[in-house]
């Protein structure tokens, strides 16, 4: 229900995301040739000459190529064992699984704050985000052998090493660190020496990041797996949108996709609150208005249901302008001497009338139901940019 606002220095953010496949990119030279023809016309016109080329293609040319793909189901013999086919070298190469996940779930946590990981891009309803445990503890036999292994990234992590002293350590390490005097080593402060380098066994404070997301392949990379490693496929979203709901179900136009330019469920979907006439028991109805473009799309992620069952945070809202008309806030701002504005934000919600929708969940059915019964300088919802 979100288009992904992605970072405004769109080229570097993609050529960062490039640099965890630069050990494949020698693969690819030839490799293409023995992929589809009709595949392949659309590498050429799309001028996809690389890996790395594919792994940053914009959201409509994956959609070409999704549906260009030969569509080749996995067949089994009668025992019920796999039969090898054509099929399973896509598979093996764009491999999604093992380090290729992993490092692609770190690149998006660490720029969880670039893309604004907070909510659920496909419901608006359940959060998505990156947090910190610094109470991690990890055992090591001997520091040196930490060093050899460990990248900066990993360092950075260790809470007695940081930032600042990874630096001077990677310098170090790719020539000699099996004979450096660590002791020697500027910054390291003798406090510190004495309980990161001795080489007996000891433990290390590690800032460890967690994530509290899942990232669906929009589209499913078991039709089409030279997909499964592309940026703009990647859609953080909730569990319950991704492994409950989606699943492999395909949603093929580029206005369903929160990666694409064309993306415009937002506007396609409204949420209006109606009264049921139980006036005295504030008995209210929430529904959702959309046009059968993305009919799919709401059935697919069962929003109805889901949002029916929160109407409660709606119905607030109603409760609330009732209680407090524009006046009463006026009155109520000249008797506390807080400006009217902020006082509005603190009784409605500062969502309503500032931030982004992806800041906080429900921010989508707040502001059209706040929309619907007539809450003033509630703000509207612009596209993000890409």
């Amino acid at each position: 229900m979100i288009k992904i606002k992605y970072p405004e220095d769109i080229n570097e953010f993609k050529s960062e995301y490039q640099k965890i496949f630069n050990k494949k990119n020698k693969e690819w030279y030839g490799w293409e040739k023995n992929i589809d023809c009709c595949v392949r016309r659309i590498f050429r016109i799309h001028n996809i000459k690389s890996l790395h080329d594919l792994l940053i293609a914009p959201f409509d040319v994956l959609l070409e190529l999704f549906n260009a793909f030969p569509s080749e189901k996995i067949k089994k013999d009668i025992n019920g064992k796999k039969i090898s086919s054509s099929y399973d070298k896509y598979i093996n190469y764009f491999n999604y699984d093992g380090d290729n996940q992993q490092n692609i779930s770190k690149f998006f946590m660490e720029n969880s704050k670039e893309l604004n990981l907070k909510t659920c891009y496909f419901c608006n309803i359940d959060y998505i985000n990156v947090f910190y445990d610094r109470k991690h503890t990890i055992i090591y036999k001997n520091i040196l052998e930490v060093l050899n292994e460990k990248n900066k990234d990993d360092l950075i992590k260790l809470d007695e090493i940081g930032n600042k002293l990874s630096d001077k350590i990677i310098s170090y390490k790719n020539k000699f660190i099996n004979e450096i005097d660590l002791e020697n080593i500027n910054g390291i402060r003798a406090s510190t020496r004495k309980i990161i380098f001795k080489s007996d066994i000891k433990s290390i404070n590690c800032t460890n990041n967690k994530n509290h997301f899942t990232l669906d392949h929009f589209l499913p990379k078991g039709k089409c797996p030279i997909l499964a490693l592309s940026l703009y496929n990647f859609v953080p979203s909730c569990y319950a949108c991704n492994s409950k709901f989606k699943l492999e179900d395909e949603l093929l136009q580029t206005y369903l996709s929160p990666t694409s330019e064309d993306f415009s469920v937002n506007k396609n979907i409204k949420f209006k609150l109606y009264n049921k006439g139980d006036f005295v028991n504030k008995n209210f109805d929430l529904k959702l208005e959309y046009d059968n473009r993305v009919e799919k799309y709401v059935n697919t992620f069962k929003l109805e249901g889901r949002y029916k069952f929160h109407q409660n945070i709606a119905e607030e809202l109603i409760i609330k302008q009732e209680k407090y008309p524009d006046s009463k806030i006026y009155e109520l701002s000249s008797l506390l001497g807080i400006p009217f504005k902020e006082l509005k934000k603190d009784i409605f919600g500062k969502e309503l009338f500032s931030g982004d929708i992806q800041d906080k969940s429900f921010t989508k059915m707040k502001r059209d139901v706040a929309k619907n019964i007539g809450i003033k300088d509630v703000k509207d919802d612009k596209e993000s940019k890409k």
